[in-house]
């Protein structure tokens, strides 16, 4: 899925100079001992591209191969091609990995020279993005609003770039709810019709909770507004990128043709814990149509394997091991027994045993035990949790062993079922006694048919798991996985393929949806399986969510053939998610779910990789580098939390084996 594809005309420049003329073919010359390549040297070496240059001793057609990131010249070349007779050779390489190694070899009359040579990082994103139109503030006439003793204050401050475009509002919620600042009427009314997105550059004050929303105001009076979930405590500048569909009608139905003024306003229940008043800066908000803003994308970008680093993080997960079979997700926090980290952790052990089989099978032996006792306990766990073949998203350890939480601490989340379902998988094919977890992927795939079939009675939209796009694709990817083995039948698959394809893909934009919005009325009882609502469709989550958008969704995407899809919604991604760390700015990669906060391993780097994302060897090298030691991978390169995401610089299973599956390679295909 990932492979190079043979290079074409297309992708290369080539200058020849002393080339022969006329109709008739030139015969190819005879060896001559006196025949040399020399000046092989490769130069103006940028990111994604690099100019090669040599010369022969007699005007000579020229072969010429080029390896990625790696020197074994009895591969098969990931670009192979001949250049025209000639004593002079320029050869520009187009559409290189960044931040890789490369080796070329040029062959001619017999002779023979190589040269190595590295593309240099990528430019960055700057977090301080500007787009085509420009909504200016300012710090005057302001209304201010709130429903107790709150108050707030703007005034004029320096803004994203360090110029005095931005405002700083002081904000203190007193014994109150909320306040709302109102008023900064722009000049004439802005059409924002012609575009998609809004470039919000805003920065915190580190440790709040409150809520910040954005809201427009049309010159009908008319109010929409998006909330951004803990925003406020930021500490650095950043831009999120808001998909103007995310907002919401607050009064009346807003006219994005005749937007004339923007309230900022901040809010937080009178239970929450924490402070209560702080600052927030703000930036000219930044107008965009990203259908003309992204960059295509010509192709998946493959990751070389590193089977140093993969036998680190493997043997580190092998030390962590509990006789129960679990481990620990994440290493510096409290243990959390997780269903889905601790089935990617299993699907390393398998892989790693696979790995060894020939090469070590003493070590291939300890790996292969680890995945039986932790596949083993899947089964076990399976039974316990009696949830018609799922699973609960995590356990207690009672006496040394793995136990249930408390009645109302458990909680059953499907991608967690797909994904564990998704390792015995993987054991079932590559462990000698595979067969064993037959039985429990089947019963998996039949809780999914029995919870589609509740949702259908009780008039939830068709076909569907779960409102979520990462639940419905995770479960999809798991029961395709199980039909082409014959452990489950196809039906249950193809519905919710149908559900996948026509409600969850915007095809606007050419992306995943993060989820949609389905009218539950007063509830769903799922043990009844009866819905106190229409079970109508209301409208796509246009929230950019990182793992569906541009890792499971890009897997789905080309599982169905729909590549130019796929690689149309890694472009998206490179364009809203790069980021760089809060206090050291040289270290970069991409944020996630959350938004583009901090640099994290999981979905930013080791996801994005796994399925040959652009620039993944930079953002692979940069994860190593800065993230990762000793084979443990932290979470992300900074402390933070907001909205539905979560950053930490804690060390846990997860990061550290999307890497390992990204160094591995063909993680997917396996499926």
């Amino acid at each position: 899925m990932l492979k190079l594809p043979a290079i074409t005309a297309s992708l290369l420049l080539l200058f020849v100079q002393g080339c022969g003329g006329g109709s008739e073919p030139t015969p190819a010359p005879e060896p001559d001992d006196s025949f040399q390549i020399s000046q092989l040297q490769v130069e103006q070496i940028e990111a994604n591209r690099a100019l090669l240059t040599f010369s022969t001793t007699t005007s000579s057609a020229s072969q010429v191969k080029l390896w990625f990131n790696h020197n074994d010249d009895s591969q098969q070349p990931d670009y192979e091609f001949t250049t025209p007779t000639g004593t002079q050779h320029q050869l520009q390489f187009e559409q290189l990995w960044s931040d890789s190694r490369w080796h070329v070899e040029v062959s001619a009359q017999d002779q023979q020279a190589t040269t190595d040579f590295t593309t240099s990082p990528p430019d960055w994103p700057s977090v301080c993005r500007k787009g085509p139109l420009s909504l200016e503030l300012n710090a005057t006439n302001w209304s201010v609003y709130t429903d107790k003793d709150g108050s707030i204050t703007p005034q004029q401050s320096a803004g994203c770039q360090d110029n005095e475009d931005g405002v700083r509002f002081d904000y203190d919620l007193g014994t109150g709810e909320w306040v709302v600042a109102a008023g900064d009427v722009f000049p004439t009314p802005i059409d924002l019709t012609g575009y998609s997105h809004l470039w919000i550059p805003f920065k915190g004050t580190e440790g709040l909770s409150v809520a910040l929303e954005i809201k427009f105001e049309d010159t009908q009076g008319a109010v929409a507004l998006v909330r951004l979930d803990g925003a406020t405590g930021l500490p650095v500048w950043r831009s999120w990128a808001v998909d103007l569909r995310q907002f919401e009608p607050q009064v009346g139905e807003i006219d994005l043709s005749q937007i004339h003024a923007i309230q900022v306003a901040f809010s937080s229940p009178k239970s929450s814990a924490g402070p209560r008043n702080g600052s927030l800066w703000l930036s000219p908000l930044q107008a965009w149509n990203i259908a003309e803003q992204i960059e295509q994308v010509a192709r998946f970008e493959p990751v070389a394997e590193n089977t140093e680093a993969m036998a680190q993080i493997a043997q580190d997960l092998l030390s962590r091991q509990q006789s129960h079979g679990f481990i620990p997700a994440w290493y510096d926090l409290a243990p959390n027994w997780h269903l889905y980290a601790n089935a990617m952790a299993l699907i390393v052990f398998t892989l790693e045993y696979e790995r060894l089989e020939s090469l070590d099978p003493i070590v291939a032996n300890q790996y292969q035990q680890a995945a039986k006792v932790m596949a083993d306990e899947l089964v076990r766990l399976q039974q316990l949790s009696d949830r018609q073949g799922a699973w609960d998203d995590s356990f207690a350890v009672q006496n040394n062993q793995l136990a249930l939480h408390p009645e109302g601490s458990r909680i059953l989340w499907v991608g967690s079922t797909a994904w564990a379902g998704i390792a015995l998988i993987y054991a079932y094919d590559i462990l000698p006694n595979g067969n064993d977890y037959a039985d429990a992927i089947t019963l998996a795939s039949h809780y999914y048919q029995q919870q589609q079939q509740c949702r259908n009675d009780a008039g939830l939209p068709p076909g569907s798991i779960t409102e979520g796009t990462e639940g419905n694709i995770s479960s999809h990817l798991f029961l395709e996985a199980a039909v082409k083995r014959g452990l489950t039948e196809a039906f249950t698959s193809s519905n919710l393929r149908s559900f996948i394809s026509d409600h969850l893909f915007d095809t606007e934009q050419s992306r995943f949806f993060c989820g949609v919005a389905v009218d539950y009325g007063s509830g769903f009882d799922e043990q009844a399986c009866q819905l106190n609502g229409t079970g109508e469709i209301l409208r796509g989550d246009a929230t950019a969510c990182l793992d569906v958008v541009a890792n499971w969704g890009v897997v789905w995407l080309l599982k169905e053939g729909r590549e130019q899809d796929a690689l149309t919604a890694l472009a998206f991604s490179r364009e809203i998610f790069p980021t760089q760390a809060f206090t050291d700015s040289k270290v970069k990669g991409l944020g996630d779910i959350a938004g583009p906060w901090s640099p994290t391993v999981e979905h930013g780097a080791g996801q994005w990789a796994a399925v040959g994302g652009p620039d993944s060897n930079f953002i692979m090298n940069q994860a190593s580098e800065h993230l990762c030691a000793n084979g443990q991978c932290q979470g992300a390169a900074d402390n933070f939390s907001a909205g539905i995401g979560w950053n930490t610089q804690a060390r846990g299973i997860s990061p550290s084996t999307w890497m390992y599956l990204a160094w591995h390679g063909g993680f997917w295909d396996k499926l």
